[in-house]
């Protein structure tokens, strides 16, 4: 597909649980800001990615057929390593180099304890559906649904409350060099994702059209990257990207299996 125009679908990834706003969009900025708007604005772009990917899962697991249940299985372990991997990375190396950098140790404890908050649902959606392996065909959606539903509401406050307290550092100036360590940030999520599975969930969830085009060039990494992972990678597992809300151009596309209402 050439044609880059958001599409107005009726049933999508958008829903139940809701996109953030990004700070910069609110604000009706199109150019750079500073690095504290930046780095909350993308940090939001990746959260919309996770709920995307969860809501894929959410609406389509009560429609597909046993079939796809293997494949289905598989992209919703993927948004499970997704998410593990990047709050991970968070409490092991960024939030401790910005406490470092400014001096405060425990000054993102707050962001730490809300991973706490719904730590149990998300280890419980990776235990169920990692207990389905070599018996795929009991898989259950209703039950998959009910474990979404009671971590969901807890994750989404993350999502939303995490973006205020990094605009909220602008105060330390020139004494945060934010943008180096989001940078440095970037860099590792990129290469840490599992190369065949979480990173080509990332960015077949990773709407270019979101926001009136505003981060359709984010992640910054050369257009031959963003190529490998959307159209090489995708190569192994290849029964689970169906499931995804964007294309390999990153375009929103129809959900494979919507509800009935669609």
């Amino acid at each position: 597909m050439n044609d880059s125009a958001p599409r107005k679908l009726k049933q999508w990834a958008d829903a139940p649980y809701s996109l953030i706003e990004t700070p910069k969009h609110k604000e009706g900025k199109t150019g750079y800001t500073n690095p504290c708007m930046e780095t909350a604005s993308t940090m939001c772009v990746v959260h919309n990615a996770l709920i995307r990917g969860l809501n894929s899962i959410y609406v389509q697991g009560p429609n597909i057929q046993p079939a796809d249940y293997p494949d289905f299985i598989g992209y919703s372990l993927c948004w499970h390593s997704v998410v593990h991997e990047h709050h991970t990375s968070e409490e092991d190396l960024f939030f401790p180099e910005i406490e470092e950098a400014v001096g405060e140790k425990g000054l993102l404890d707050s962001n730490v304890e809300q991973h706490r908050s719904f730590q149990a649902g998300l280890d419980e959606f990776g235990r169920y559906l990692e207990g389905l392996a070599g018996k795929e065909s009991s898989f259950d959606a209703a039950l998959l649904n009910g474990i979404i539903a009671s971590f969901t509401p807890a994750l989404c406050n993350h999502l939303i409350a995490e973006i205020p307290s990094l605009l909220a550092l602008s105060k330390y100036g020139a004494k945060l060099p934010i943008k180096d360590l989001w940078d440095r940030e970037g860099k590792r999520s990129v290469t840490s994702m599992t190369k065949f599975s979480a990173l080509p969930f990332f960015f077949l969830n990773l709407d270019v059209t979101h926001e009136d085009h505003l981060w359709k060039d984010w992640p910054p990494i050369p257009s031959p990257a963003r190529w490998a992972i959307t159209h090489c990678f995708t190569l192994w597992h290849p029964g689970y990207w169906k499931f995804a809300s964007c294309d390999r151009s990153g375009i929103p596309k129809p959900l494979y299996a919507p509800g009935p209402d669609a």
